[in-house]
């Protein structure tokens, strides 16, 4: 499916480009969050009118995405957790989990910001953990699992 990009995704293209992707990509994510248009005559020469103004909306969002980020470099929280006797955790500790952990500290942070690549934290102690807060900000935060 055709499409034009109304912002800057990753692996994908810039704003104004017309890319070819997978129809449910299209229609269930890109499309609903304002980030394409399908691309007609129409909507290519709407947004070719008004590249220059989505560009400085898409700038502004990585200003204030930058921001964000200083802010929240080298946070930490702490999650305590039931163990068993080896010192195994009872089930894991993954992106909600997480995130409530920040809100207890008066720190928003949404589960989908959060970048688990090797699946949910298994093991008690200090793990590194990042935040995808733009496509193109990535901030380092310490998830601290403590035995129960």
């Amino acid at each position: 499916m055709k499409i034009i990009l109304l912002d800057k995704i990753q692996r994908l293209g810039n704003i104004g480009d017309i890319v070819d992707v997978n129809s449910g990509y299209a229609r269930n994510f890109l499309i609903p969050q304002k980030k394409a248009a399908f691309a007609s005559e129409k909507n290519i020469a709407e947004v070719e009118a008004k590249k220059d103004e989505l560009a400085a909306l898409s700038e502004d969002a990585l200003v204030k995405a930058q921001e964000r980020s200083k802010k929240l470099e080298g946070a930490f929280c702490e999650i305590i957790v039931p163990v068993t006797e080896e010192g195994a955790l009872y089930g894991s500790v993954g992106t909600r989990e997480i995130s409530e952990a920040f809100l207890n500290n008066q720190i928003h942070i949404d589960k989908s910001e959060v970048q688990l690549p090797d699946g949910p934290i298994k093991e008690t102690g200090d793990h590194n953990v990042t935040l995808n807060i733009h496509p193109e900000v990535n901030v380092e935060i310490i998830v601290k699992v403590l035995p129960e």
